[in-house]
């Protein structure tokens, strides 16, 4: 038995006298070969590779499908209306806004919109003024104008977007919620 616990049989030392051994394309004399990976996709590999084959080229096959693949975790791109903040109702026939917050995701608040609609509920001047046209889908109609978390941030916001478009006569918003406001209007005289 050897110190390491291995036996002494198991273990054959290497030969001293023993040549090293080269490959054919080591030798002196001999060309080295050319060679191209493939990644195998199916029957098709197997035809492009004999062609390479007979013009002297060796091939080597590869996959994609690596133990890598399935161990890590590919991000899913978010839903831009699965989020909460601001938000601007339109309506393209008459180009008048309505802006929004909502702490839910975008996705229920426009829900709740087209249920007031649906529902002859005039819960908002969105939805008296939806009233004289057709509901569209919420591609069509919602642009997110800034995510946020509920709160006083998100107030801020929704009152300079509704300043800004009180400022080019396009809005639907009530006008006891638009105040004038020095610091919105050197915003947008910047923009």
């Amino acid at each position: 038995m050897r110190n390491n616990g291995f036996p002494t049989h198991a273990y054959t030392p290497p030969n001293p006298r023993r040549p090293s051994t080269t490959t054919s394309s080591q030798k002196p004399g001999n060309t080295t070969h050319k060679w191209a990976p493939f990644t195998y996709i199916g029957r098709e590999t197997t035809y492009i590779t004999n062609i390479f084959k007979k013009a002297d080229i060796r091939i080597t096959l590869r996959t994609n499908n690596t133990l890598q693949n399935p161990l890590m975790q590919k991000p899913q791109p978010p839903d831009k209306y699965s989020r909460s903040g601001a938000y601007k109702l339109t309506f393209p026939e008459c180009n008048k806004a309505y802006v929004g917050q909502t702490g839910q995701s975008f996705t229920q608040r426009f829900k709740e919109h087209r249920n007031a609609f649906k529902f002859n509920r005039n819960t908002s001047n969105y939805t008296k003024h939806a009233l004289e046209h057709p509901f569209g889908h919420i591609q069509d109609t919602m642009q997110v104008l800034q995510y946020k978390k509920k709160g006083t941030h998100l107030n801020t916001i929704e009152r300079f977007f509704i300043f800004k478009e009180f400022s080019i006569n396009n809005h639907l918003n009530d006008e006891f919620n638009i105040t004038p406001n020095r610091i919105f209007k050197t915003l947008l005289k910047a923009q």
